[in-house]
């Protein structure tokens, strides 16, 4: 197995199931822990990356499956091999779970927070983090009490902008991937307006 040389996040941890060959019911099994995967594969570390891969690997035996990930230095791939995992492996991006995971997904793999990547201007970051709050519950708050106002004149600020990592009750997550969806949007673009019409920002 990898030994990390320091303590390092991974920025992706990617799975493949080898897809088109499992049953209706290894295909479950494989949901479950894709969702526990997708709920934040920014958190993962070598050594929690090598034991959801065991994890996965102990609900369907017999299953080749493979793992891939990187850091800010190194690129990482590992095999089942016998239960056991390994180094190596030759990743097949068919082999992938192919669908979009719901909000009934993550329940059933007792999921409560999704990680949500957004992208913020950094005008409004700027101002909004100004707030006593994290940006995860200032998010949150904004959707909950602002989703269906439309700020007059708004559209996304000019200027740099920062991805940012927010964690979102799924609940929260499911209406605004739903939202996003129904007005052809984007999520972050949905956020921002909500943001916006929340905390009273100037539009641009």
């Amino acid at each position: 197995m990898h030994a990390p040389r320091m303590p390092s996040f991974l920025h992706d941890v990617e799975l493949d199931w080898g897809w088109p060959e499992l049953t209706f019911e290894e295909r479950a099994l494989a949901r479950k822990h894709e969702a526990l995967l997708q709920a934040d594969r920014k958190a993962h570390t070598v050594a929690t990356a090598e034991q959801a891969l065991a994890a996965a690997a102990r609900d369907l035996p017999g299953r080749p499956l493979r793992m891939r990930a990187v850091d800010d230095s190194y690129a990482y791939c590992w095999q089942i091999v016998e239960g056991e995992v390994y180094d190596g492996g030759e990743f097949d991006d068919d082999g992938m779970f192919p669908e979009e995971l719901t909000a009934e997904d993550f329940r059933a793999a007792g999921v409560t927070v999704v990680h949500t990547p957004i992208a913020f201007p950094d005008s409004m970051l700027q101002t909004i983090q100004l707030k006593n709050d994290s940006l995860s519950a200032l998010v949150q708050d904004a959707w909950q009490t602002a989703a269906d106002e439309l700020p007059a004149g708004f559209r996304t600020p000019l200027g740099p902008r920062r991805m940012q990592s927010v964690y979102l009750p799924v609940e929260v997550w499911a209406d605004i991937k739903d939202r996003a969806r129904a007005e052809e949007r984007s999520i972050s673009y949905l956020v921002q307006r909500a943001v916006t019409a929340a905390y009273a920002l100037p539009v641009e």
